[in-house]
């Protein structure tokens, strides 16, 4: 293994690594991380191109005594106050210490990913408090605290408002909470952009409060994945999520997002494979060289990695017949993807047909930037139609920022001598594809 990392010490902090590794990967996810010897920063950071994630987990039983205002007060004390200063203090060290992180609690394994440069760097602070779901449900009927930013601290009991501990925005989610908003916003592109749109939301200031998180998710997501750009105070409805979960298109588009996940598959096995040095090549690539080309792949939406899931999973099913070569759509317009599909072949003549499919693969990638000259980032994608005795993946990546004018001429001599991607000789497919079927 390249390096060796904590699974989580705590039952909770386990749950919490497992649910972001889950949906951010492993070679983002980092739990336990230590600023000296025995000295812990944060219980679980998340790095992922400009944007860090600080993660401080408190599993506290709530308090049950005859006085609920004072148990309100302890609980929040320990659970929330606690996390926003760990999560305070974690983001001081990582802007003032950033070489001096490390994945073990004697600080001799240093964190193995670039942090972002200061300038450029996003710190997102994350509470996750547990302990509180059984109190809430029997006195709200719901398993979740309430979101009140009319409150500060420990004013309102069972809501969460603005959190002075933290000296600065502070997302606060129960587990419940933040399974559901992870389960929906699996992809770190996704989580992200509601984090980011929440606290826009709520610096806004007329936004005053929501019954739970799970109706301030319904509203973002039936909403075009928007919050109101309110003139005049408003309070969300109960029962928002209730009602969007019962529409059909929500459900349909939740069922596709679960049955095409190729895309998903692919990043964790080269990934997983990578960090364990099994890879059958490319072992030697740099840390630094392989994250860049998989978190190109990994910044897709999930509506994005459907659509590109299905595209692989269909033209996959025709290189049972023969070669299929494809550029395929990126979210991001500078992000270009070339697929090539072999058939595979026998166990005896595998290698010599690999050899084949990956010098194809560059040069098809080199064609593409000549097709389209926009895009800077090239990732080019080998894979073998389902069935054959072998199977493998081969990866491309190209930056062509910096190519000279002899470069981009020997791509378009590639594409014009080959014949790949030549106006003209490719058939082109324009989607129209909802991301909830008949929502329109």
């Amino acid at each position: 293994m390249r390096f060796t990392k904590s699974e989580g010490l705590t039952e909770s902090e386990v749950l919490l690594a497992s649910l972001c590794e889950q949906s951010f990967f492993a070679l983002w996810t980092y739990p336990n991380l230590f600023k000296k010897a025995a000295k812990e920063m944060i219980d679980l950071m998340v790095v992922f191109r400009n944007d860090v994630l600080l993660f401080s987990d408190k599993s506290c039983a709530y308090p049950e005594t005859d006085n609920p205002e004072l148990d309100w007060k302890r609980w929040y004390s320990r659970a929330i106050a606690k996390s926003a200063h760990q999560v305070q203090q974690a983001e001081r060290w990582l802007r003032n210490q950033p070489t001096r992180i490390f994945l073990d609690a004697k600080a001799t394994e240093p964190l193995p990913i670039d942090l972002p440069p200061p300038d450029t760097l996003k710190i997102h602070r994350i509470c996750v408090a547990t302990g509180a779901a059984g109190h809430c449900r029997r006195v709200t009927g719901q398993p979740m605290l309430g979101l009140d930013f009319t409150a500060t601290g420990d004013e309102a009991p069972l809501r969460i408002g603005t959190v002075p501990e933290a000296h600065g925005f502070l997302h606060v989610f129960d587990a419940e909470s933040l399974a559901l908003v992870m389960r929906e916003l699996d992809t770190i592109s996704d989580f992200v952009e509601y984090l980011d749109a929440k606290a826009d939301l709520v610096a806004g200031g007329k936004f005053k409060g929501a019954p739970t998180e799970a109706d301030l998710l319904a509203y973002y997501l039936h909403h075009g994945r928007t919050f109101p750009d309110a003139q005049q105070d408003f309070v969300l409805q109960p029962n928002l999520w209730r009602q969007v979960e019962a529409q059909q298109p929500f459900r349909e588009g939740r069922e596709l997002n679960r049955r095409h996940r190729l895309w998903d598959r692919l990043i964790d096995r080269v990934t997983r494979l990578y960090l364990a040095e099994e890879l059958q090549f490319g072992n030697e690539t740099t840390m630094a060289d392989h994250e860049r080309l998989v978190r190109v792949m990994a910044s897709e939406s999930r509506f994005y990695r459907r659509i590109l899931s299905q595209a692989i999973e269909d033209r996959a099913e025709r290189a049972r017949g023969g070669w299929i070569g494809s550029i395929l759509p990126s979210q991001d317009p500078n992000v270009l993807y070339v697929l090539l599909m072999g058939p595979g072949a026998r166990r005896d003549q595998y290698e010599e047909y690999r050899t084949q499919r990956s010098q194809e693969l560059v040069l098809r990638c080199y064609a593409a930037k000549a097709a389209r000259l926009q895009a800077r980032f090239i990732v080019g994608i080998g894979l073998d139609a389902p069935g054959g005795d072998g199977s493998s993946e081969d990866l491309v990546y190209l930056d062509t920022d910096d190519w000279t004018a002899e470069e981009a001429q020997k791509a378009e001599d590639i594409r014009r001598d080959l014949g790949y991607f030549v106006e003209g000789k490719m058939q082109e497919q324009l989607l129209d594809v909802e991301e909830y079927p008949g929502s329109s």
